[in-house]
């Protein structure tokens, strides 16, 4: 059954590929996942597979992480598989407690604050503001109060907050933790230091959908002595995924590099299909949708994953600035269409993980017209407040808007 309905995309596909060609259109769309996979990448998956007696050693995990530091200007940093658990890792580190309060964006992806709730924590949802979909401040301001114990930062679609300055003096005046949402900004800076160093923690994502890729991923950073060794413990107790997940990873980088960045991926992301599509993984599962912790969930980085992470390092700083190149291109999109633009805050350098725009709602339930006069295939971030949970959060007006409106171009487009 799998099968078939494979065969199924395949066929579709290869029938928009001859109308494509036909009417004189590119034959793919650009990806909005995984364009950061090179033949390099896939190259060091192909080895890692013929390695897997060596899957145990912690050399390179530890130089990964050390890398990650280094480039990011951070004293510490710690790798595991998913951002989400880079935020478990910070609940932990920061001593977060059963009933506890946070302050989290009601704009967000689920994982976020199911990360708080897996631990009891209870989480408090602010709006946001729609320069840049950060959390407004004065939003959050109304909603601390003596149970408050931390709020989240996030810096959505690799802009920078356009409150940053204004929430870490907030929380400083308040004695509250900061916890930075860096998963969509991974090098973007504010005052020449990268985001994620002004708080007193920061998880990054290297899931297939951001700034750079290790299929499954994500890492925690922070300039505290004392937090690092809260990262450290949850590190050193976390377990290495099993031999059947790491293979799968890796052969989903494989696959990646032949669906979105082949040069003949017209064609040969369908042969990937065939043979990779039984190793493909969901990066939100059924059970993180309804809350539910997947056994799997708490797991740290495997040598394997981190030698794709290092190499991912290398070129990060290169794919950024195209994304920013690519980023003045639809500036004057929206100017020439009257779309609303996102802000860049001033002192601030993006990185545009996606351009967000705010359109008519009927062009967002309807993304066909993006491709006949764009030739591109929007995404949609984010279909809900708790994304992709379908409800809505009341006192979010921003928030809900942004649902309703909001879409976002890719970045990398080769």
């Amino acid at each position: 059954m799998n099968m078939l309905r494979t065969m199924r995309r395949i066929g579709g596909h290869q029938k928009n590929n001859l109308m494509n060609a036909f009417k004189g259109r590119p034959l793919d769309a650009p990806s909005l996942v995984a364009m950061t996979i090179d033949l390099d990448d896939a190259e060091i998956a192909e080895g890692w597979l013929r390695r897997e007696n060596f899957w145990q050693e912690s050399a390179m995990a530890a130089e990964y992480e050390n890398e990650f530091a280094r480039w990011n200007g951070s004293s510490h940093a710690y790798a595991f598989m998913g951002g989400r658990v880079a935020l478990s890792a910070a609940i932990h580190a920061l001593g977060l407690r059963a009933g506890d309060e946070v302050i989290v964006p009601g704009y967000t992806c689920i994982v976020v604050p199911n990360a708080f709730k897996y631990e009891k924590i209870n989480v408090r949802y602010a709006d946001i503001e729609l320069d840049t979909y950060g959390p407004d401040v004065q939003s959050v301001k109304a909603r601390i109060n003596e149970k408050t114990k931390a709020i989240l930062i996030h810096h959505l679609y690799g802009l920078v907050c356009r409150d940053y300055e204004a929430l870490i003096d907030l929380a400083k005046d308040k004695g509250i933790k900061v916890i930075e949402d860096c998963a969509h900004a991974t090098g973007a800076k504010y005052k020449g230091v990268n985001v994620g160093n002004r708080g007193d923690v920061a998880f990054y994502s290297s899931e297939q959908s951001k700034i750079f890729t290790t299929i499954q991923g994500g890492v925690a950073s922070t300039n505290s002595d004392e937090i690092a060794e809260g990262l450290r413990s949850y590190r050193e107790k976390a377990p290495l995924p099993s031999r059947e997940r790491i293979t799968a990873l890796l052969k989903n980088v494989i696959g990646s590099y032949y669906q979105f960045k082949h040069p003949r991926r017209w064609y040969m992301r369908d042969v990937a299909e065939l043979k990779y599509a039984k190793y493909r993984l969901i990066s939100t599962t059924d059970e993180e949708m309804k809350g539910i912790r997947p056994s799997f969930y708490g797991e740290r980085m495997p040598v394997s994953l981190a030698a794709v992470g290092l190499n991912q390092l290398r070129k990060i700083d290169q794919y950024n600035e195209k994304r920013r190149e690519q980023a003045s291109e639809w500036e004057r999109v929206c100017d020439k269409k009257g779309w609303k633009k996102p802000v860049v805050v001033a002192g601030s350098k993006p990185v545009y993980l996606r351009y967000p725009v705010l359109v008519e709602p009927e062009k967002k339930k309807d993304l066909l017209w993006a491709a006949r006069e764009l030739g591109v295939s929007p995404g949609v971030w984010f279909v809900s407040n708790l994304h992709p949970v379908p409800g809505v959060l009341a006192d979010c007006p921003n928030a809900n808007l942004a649902v309703e409106r909001c879409i976002n171009f890719p970045s990398l487009l080769n």
